[in-house]
């Protein structure tokens, strides 16, 4: 009994409330605004005639697949999610912790927002956000302000200073 429970768990996906609450409002949008809009494309595409050589038929068709197959992946992520409280901490890293790292060797600072797992997509290193699945990410989760990380890089190892934990 407990290897199937331990089992589950392994397959749950963490995120933060904010961004299970990103997903539901994606596949809302999919579900309905997007699919009339597909509808309609096909649609006005099969008035145009013969379907065999109607580009715009193929392509409103190959954004149908695209948008259904992306509903059917949110639902199953949704499915398999465990929201992630917050503790809002300002000593350890958790999902969720707005961070505050130093390069030790470049004394450059930056400062990330570590998300859930890569599966999420929560993750977009343009603002920041990092994944806990991420080289950096798994460095930093559940380490300490003051602590220094050793994160395993293509480049080799960097080490990282815990600034700020938010």
């Amino acid at each position: 009994m407990a290897r199937k429970k331990a089992q589950k768990e392994e397959e749950l996906i963490q995120m933060t409330q904010g961004s299970y609450d990103e997903l539901v409002k994606e596949l809302e949008f999919r579900k309905s605004t997007e699919r009339e809009n597909i509808a309609k494309e096909i649609s006005a595409a099969r008035e145009l005639g013969d379907l065999s050589e109607n580009h715009a038929y193929t392509v409103a068709m190959e954004k149908k697949d695209m948008n259904e197959n992306r509903i059917s992946d949110l639902e199953s992520l949704i499915k398999n999610v465990q929201i992630v409280k917050t503790a809002g901490s300002s000593t350890l890293v958790t999902i969720g912790s707005k961070v505050t790292v130093t390069n030790l060797k470049n004394k450059k600072s930056r400062t990330l927002i570590l998300t859930g797992s890569e599966q999420t997509e929560a993750a977009d290193p343009s603002e920041g956000k990092v994944s806990i699945d991420s080289p950096i990410g798994k460095g930093i989760l559940n380490a300490k302000k003051g602590d220094i990380v050793h994160v395993e890089l293509p480049i080799g190892t960097v080490e990282y200073k815990i600034d700020k934990v938010s």
